[in-house]
Order: C-alpha cells, then structure tokens, then sequence
C-alpha cells in the first residue's frame, strides 16, 4: 500500500469522483485529481488551436473572396479595355492612325475603369441614393458615375493590387 492510499480522503474529484487527501485536493481549483487536471488542460490547449485554425481558414476563405473578386473585375477591364481600343480605332473619328502606344494606354486607363467603378459603388454604401428617379436622372447618374471611374480607377486598381500583395503575405505568414 503507498502511502497516499493510507492517507483520509476529504474531498473528492469534481470530474471523477475519486477521492482526494488535504494535499491533492489544495492543488487544483476546482478541486481535481491530477489526472483530470492534465485532461482539463490538455482540452482546452486542443479547444483554442481549433479556434486559431477556423479563424485562419475564415482569413483565407475572405481572401479568397476578394481574389475571386478582383479577377472578376480585372476580366470586366480587359474588356472594357478591348471595347475602348476596338471603338477608338474602327468607330471613333474613322482613321486608323492611332500608334501603339497610344492604343495601349488608353487600354490600361479604360482597364481600371471597373476598378473605379468598384470604389465609388462602395463610397456609395454610405450614401445611399432612392431607387426612384427619372429616366434622365439615372442616365445622368450612369453617365457621372462613369466618368468619375476613369479618374479614380488608377488609383483604386493600385491600392487593390497593394491590398492583394499583403493580404498573400500575411496568409503565408500564417502557413
């Protein structure tokens, strides 16, 4: 016999039920045995890296998200871009002496165009206009909207690159 099993028990095991001496039962609060203790523990080790692994698989889900979006906008940008080259050079003033370069800068400036777009929808939130309008309000409003895009698009289709760049780091931090 050893001698803990000598000793008077004076509490019991809040998990168990196993009884306990004066020594056993001061160590832990609540009162446990030692083995229930390491399980306690051992369980709520295992309970929040459970939680660190579904708030990391929530992060890469959104960033997910928001890469699906951007390729949704940058596919809408090449062919907005396609649609401004094509019209420019086949129906604009009729001639076909555009250089390359100027073809190819106005396929990036009309890229960015749903990027910009993107950004004043989203400014927009916080403002919401009525659905009810005219038929002149809304295609002055389409036509505004419109042109704000071409300005603000560059800058919006950079910050989302930017945007992308450390959202990619910060997942492969977490990898």
């Amino acid at each position: 016999m050893s001698v803990l099993a000598e000793r008077e028990a004076v509490a019991t095991c809040q998990k168990c039920g196993k009884g306990l001496c004066r020594e056993c039962a001061e160590k832990h609060t609540p009162c446990l045995c030692d083995p229930c203790a390491v399980q306690i523990q051992y369980d709520q080790q295992q309970q929040a890296q459970n939680k660190e692994e579904q708030r990391k698989q929530k992060y890469k889900a959104a960033l997910a998200d928001s890469r699906g979006d951007f390729i949704k906008t940058a596919i809408i940008g090449i062919l907005v871009g396609v649609f401004f080259v094509r019209w420019d050079v086949h129906g604009g003033n009729g001639n076909v002496d555009t250089s390359f370069i100027d073809n190819v800068g106005m396929f990036c400036v009309a890229f960015c165009i749903p990027f910009g777009w993107r950004f004043i929808t989203y400014l927009q939130s916080f403002f919401p206009i009525s659905l009810f309008g005219t038929f002149w309000f809304w295609i002055i409003y389409i036509g505004v909207k419109g042109f704000l895009s071409i300005f603000v698009g560059i800058p919006a289709f950079i910050f989302q690159i930017v945007k992308m760049i450390l959202a990619q780091s910060k997942v492969n931090k977490l990898n």
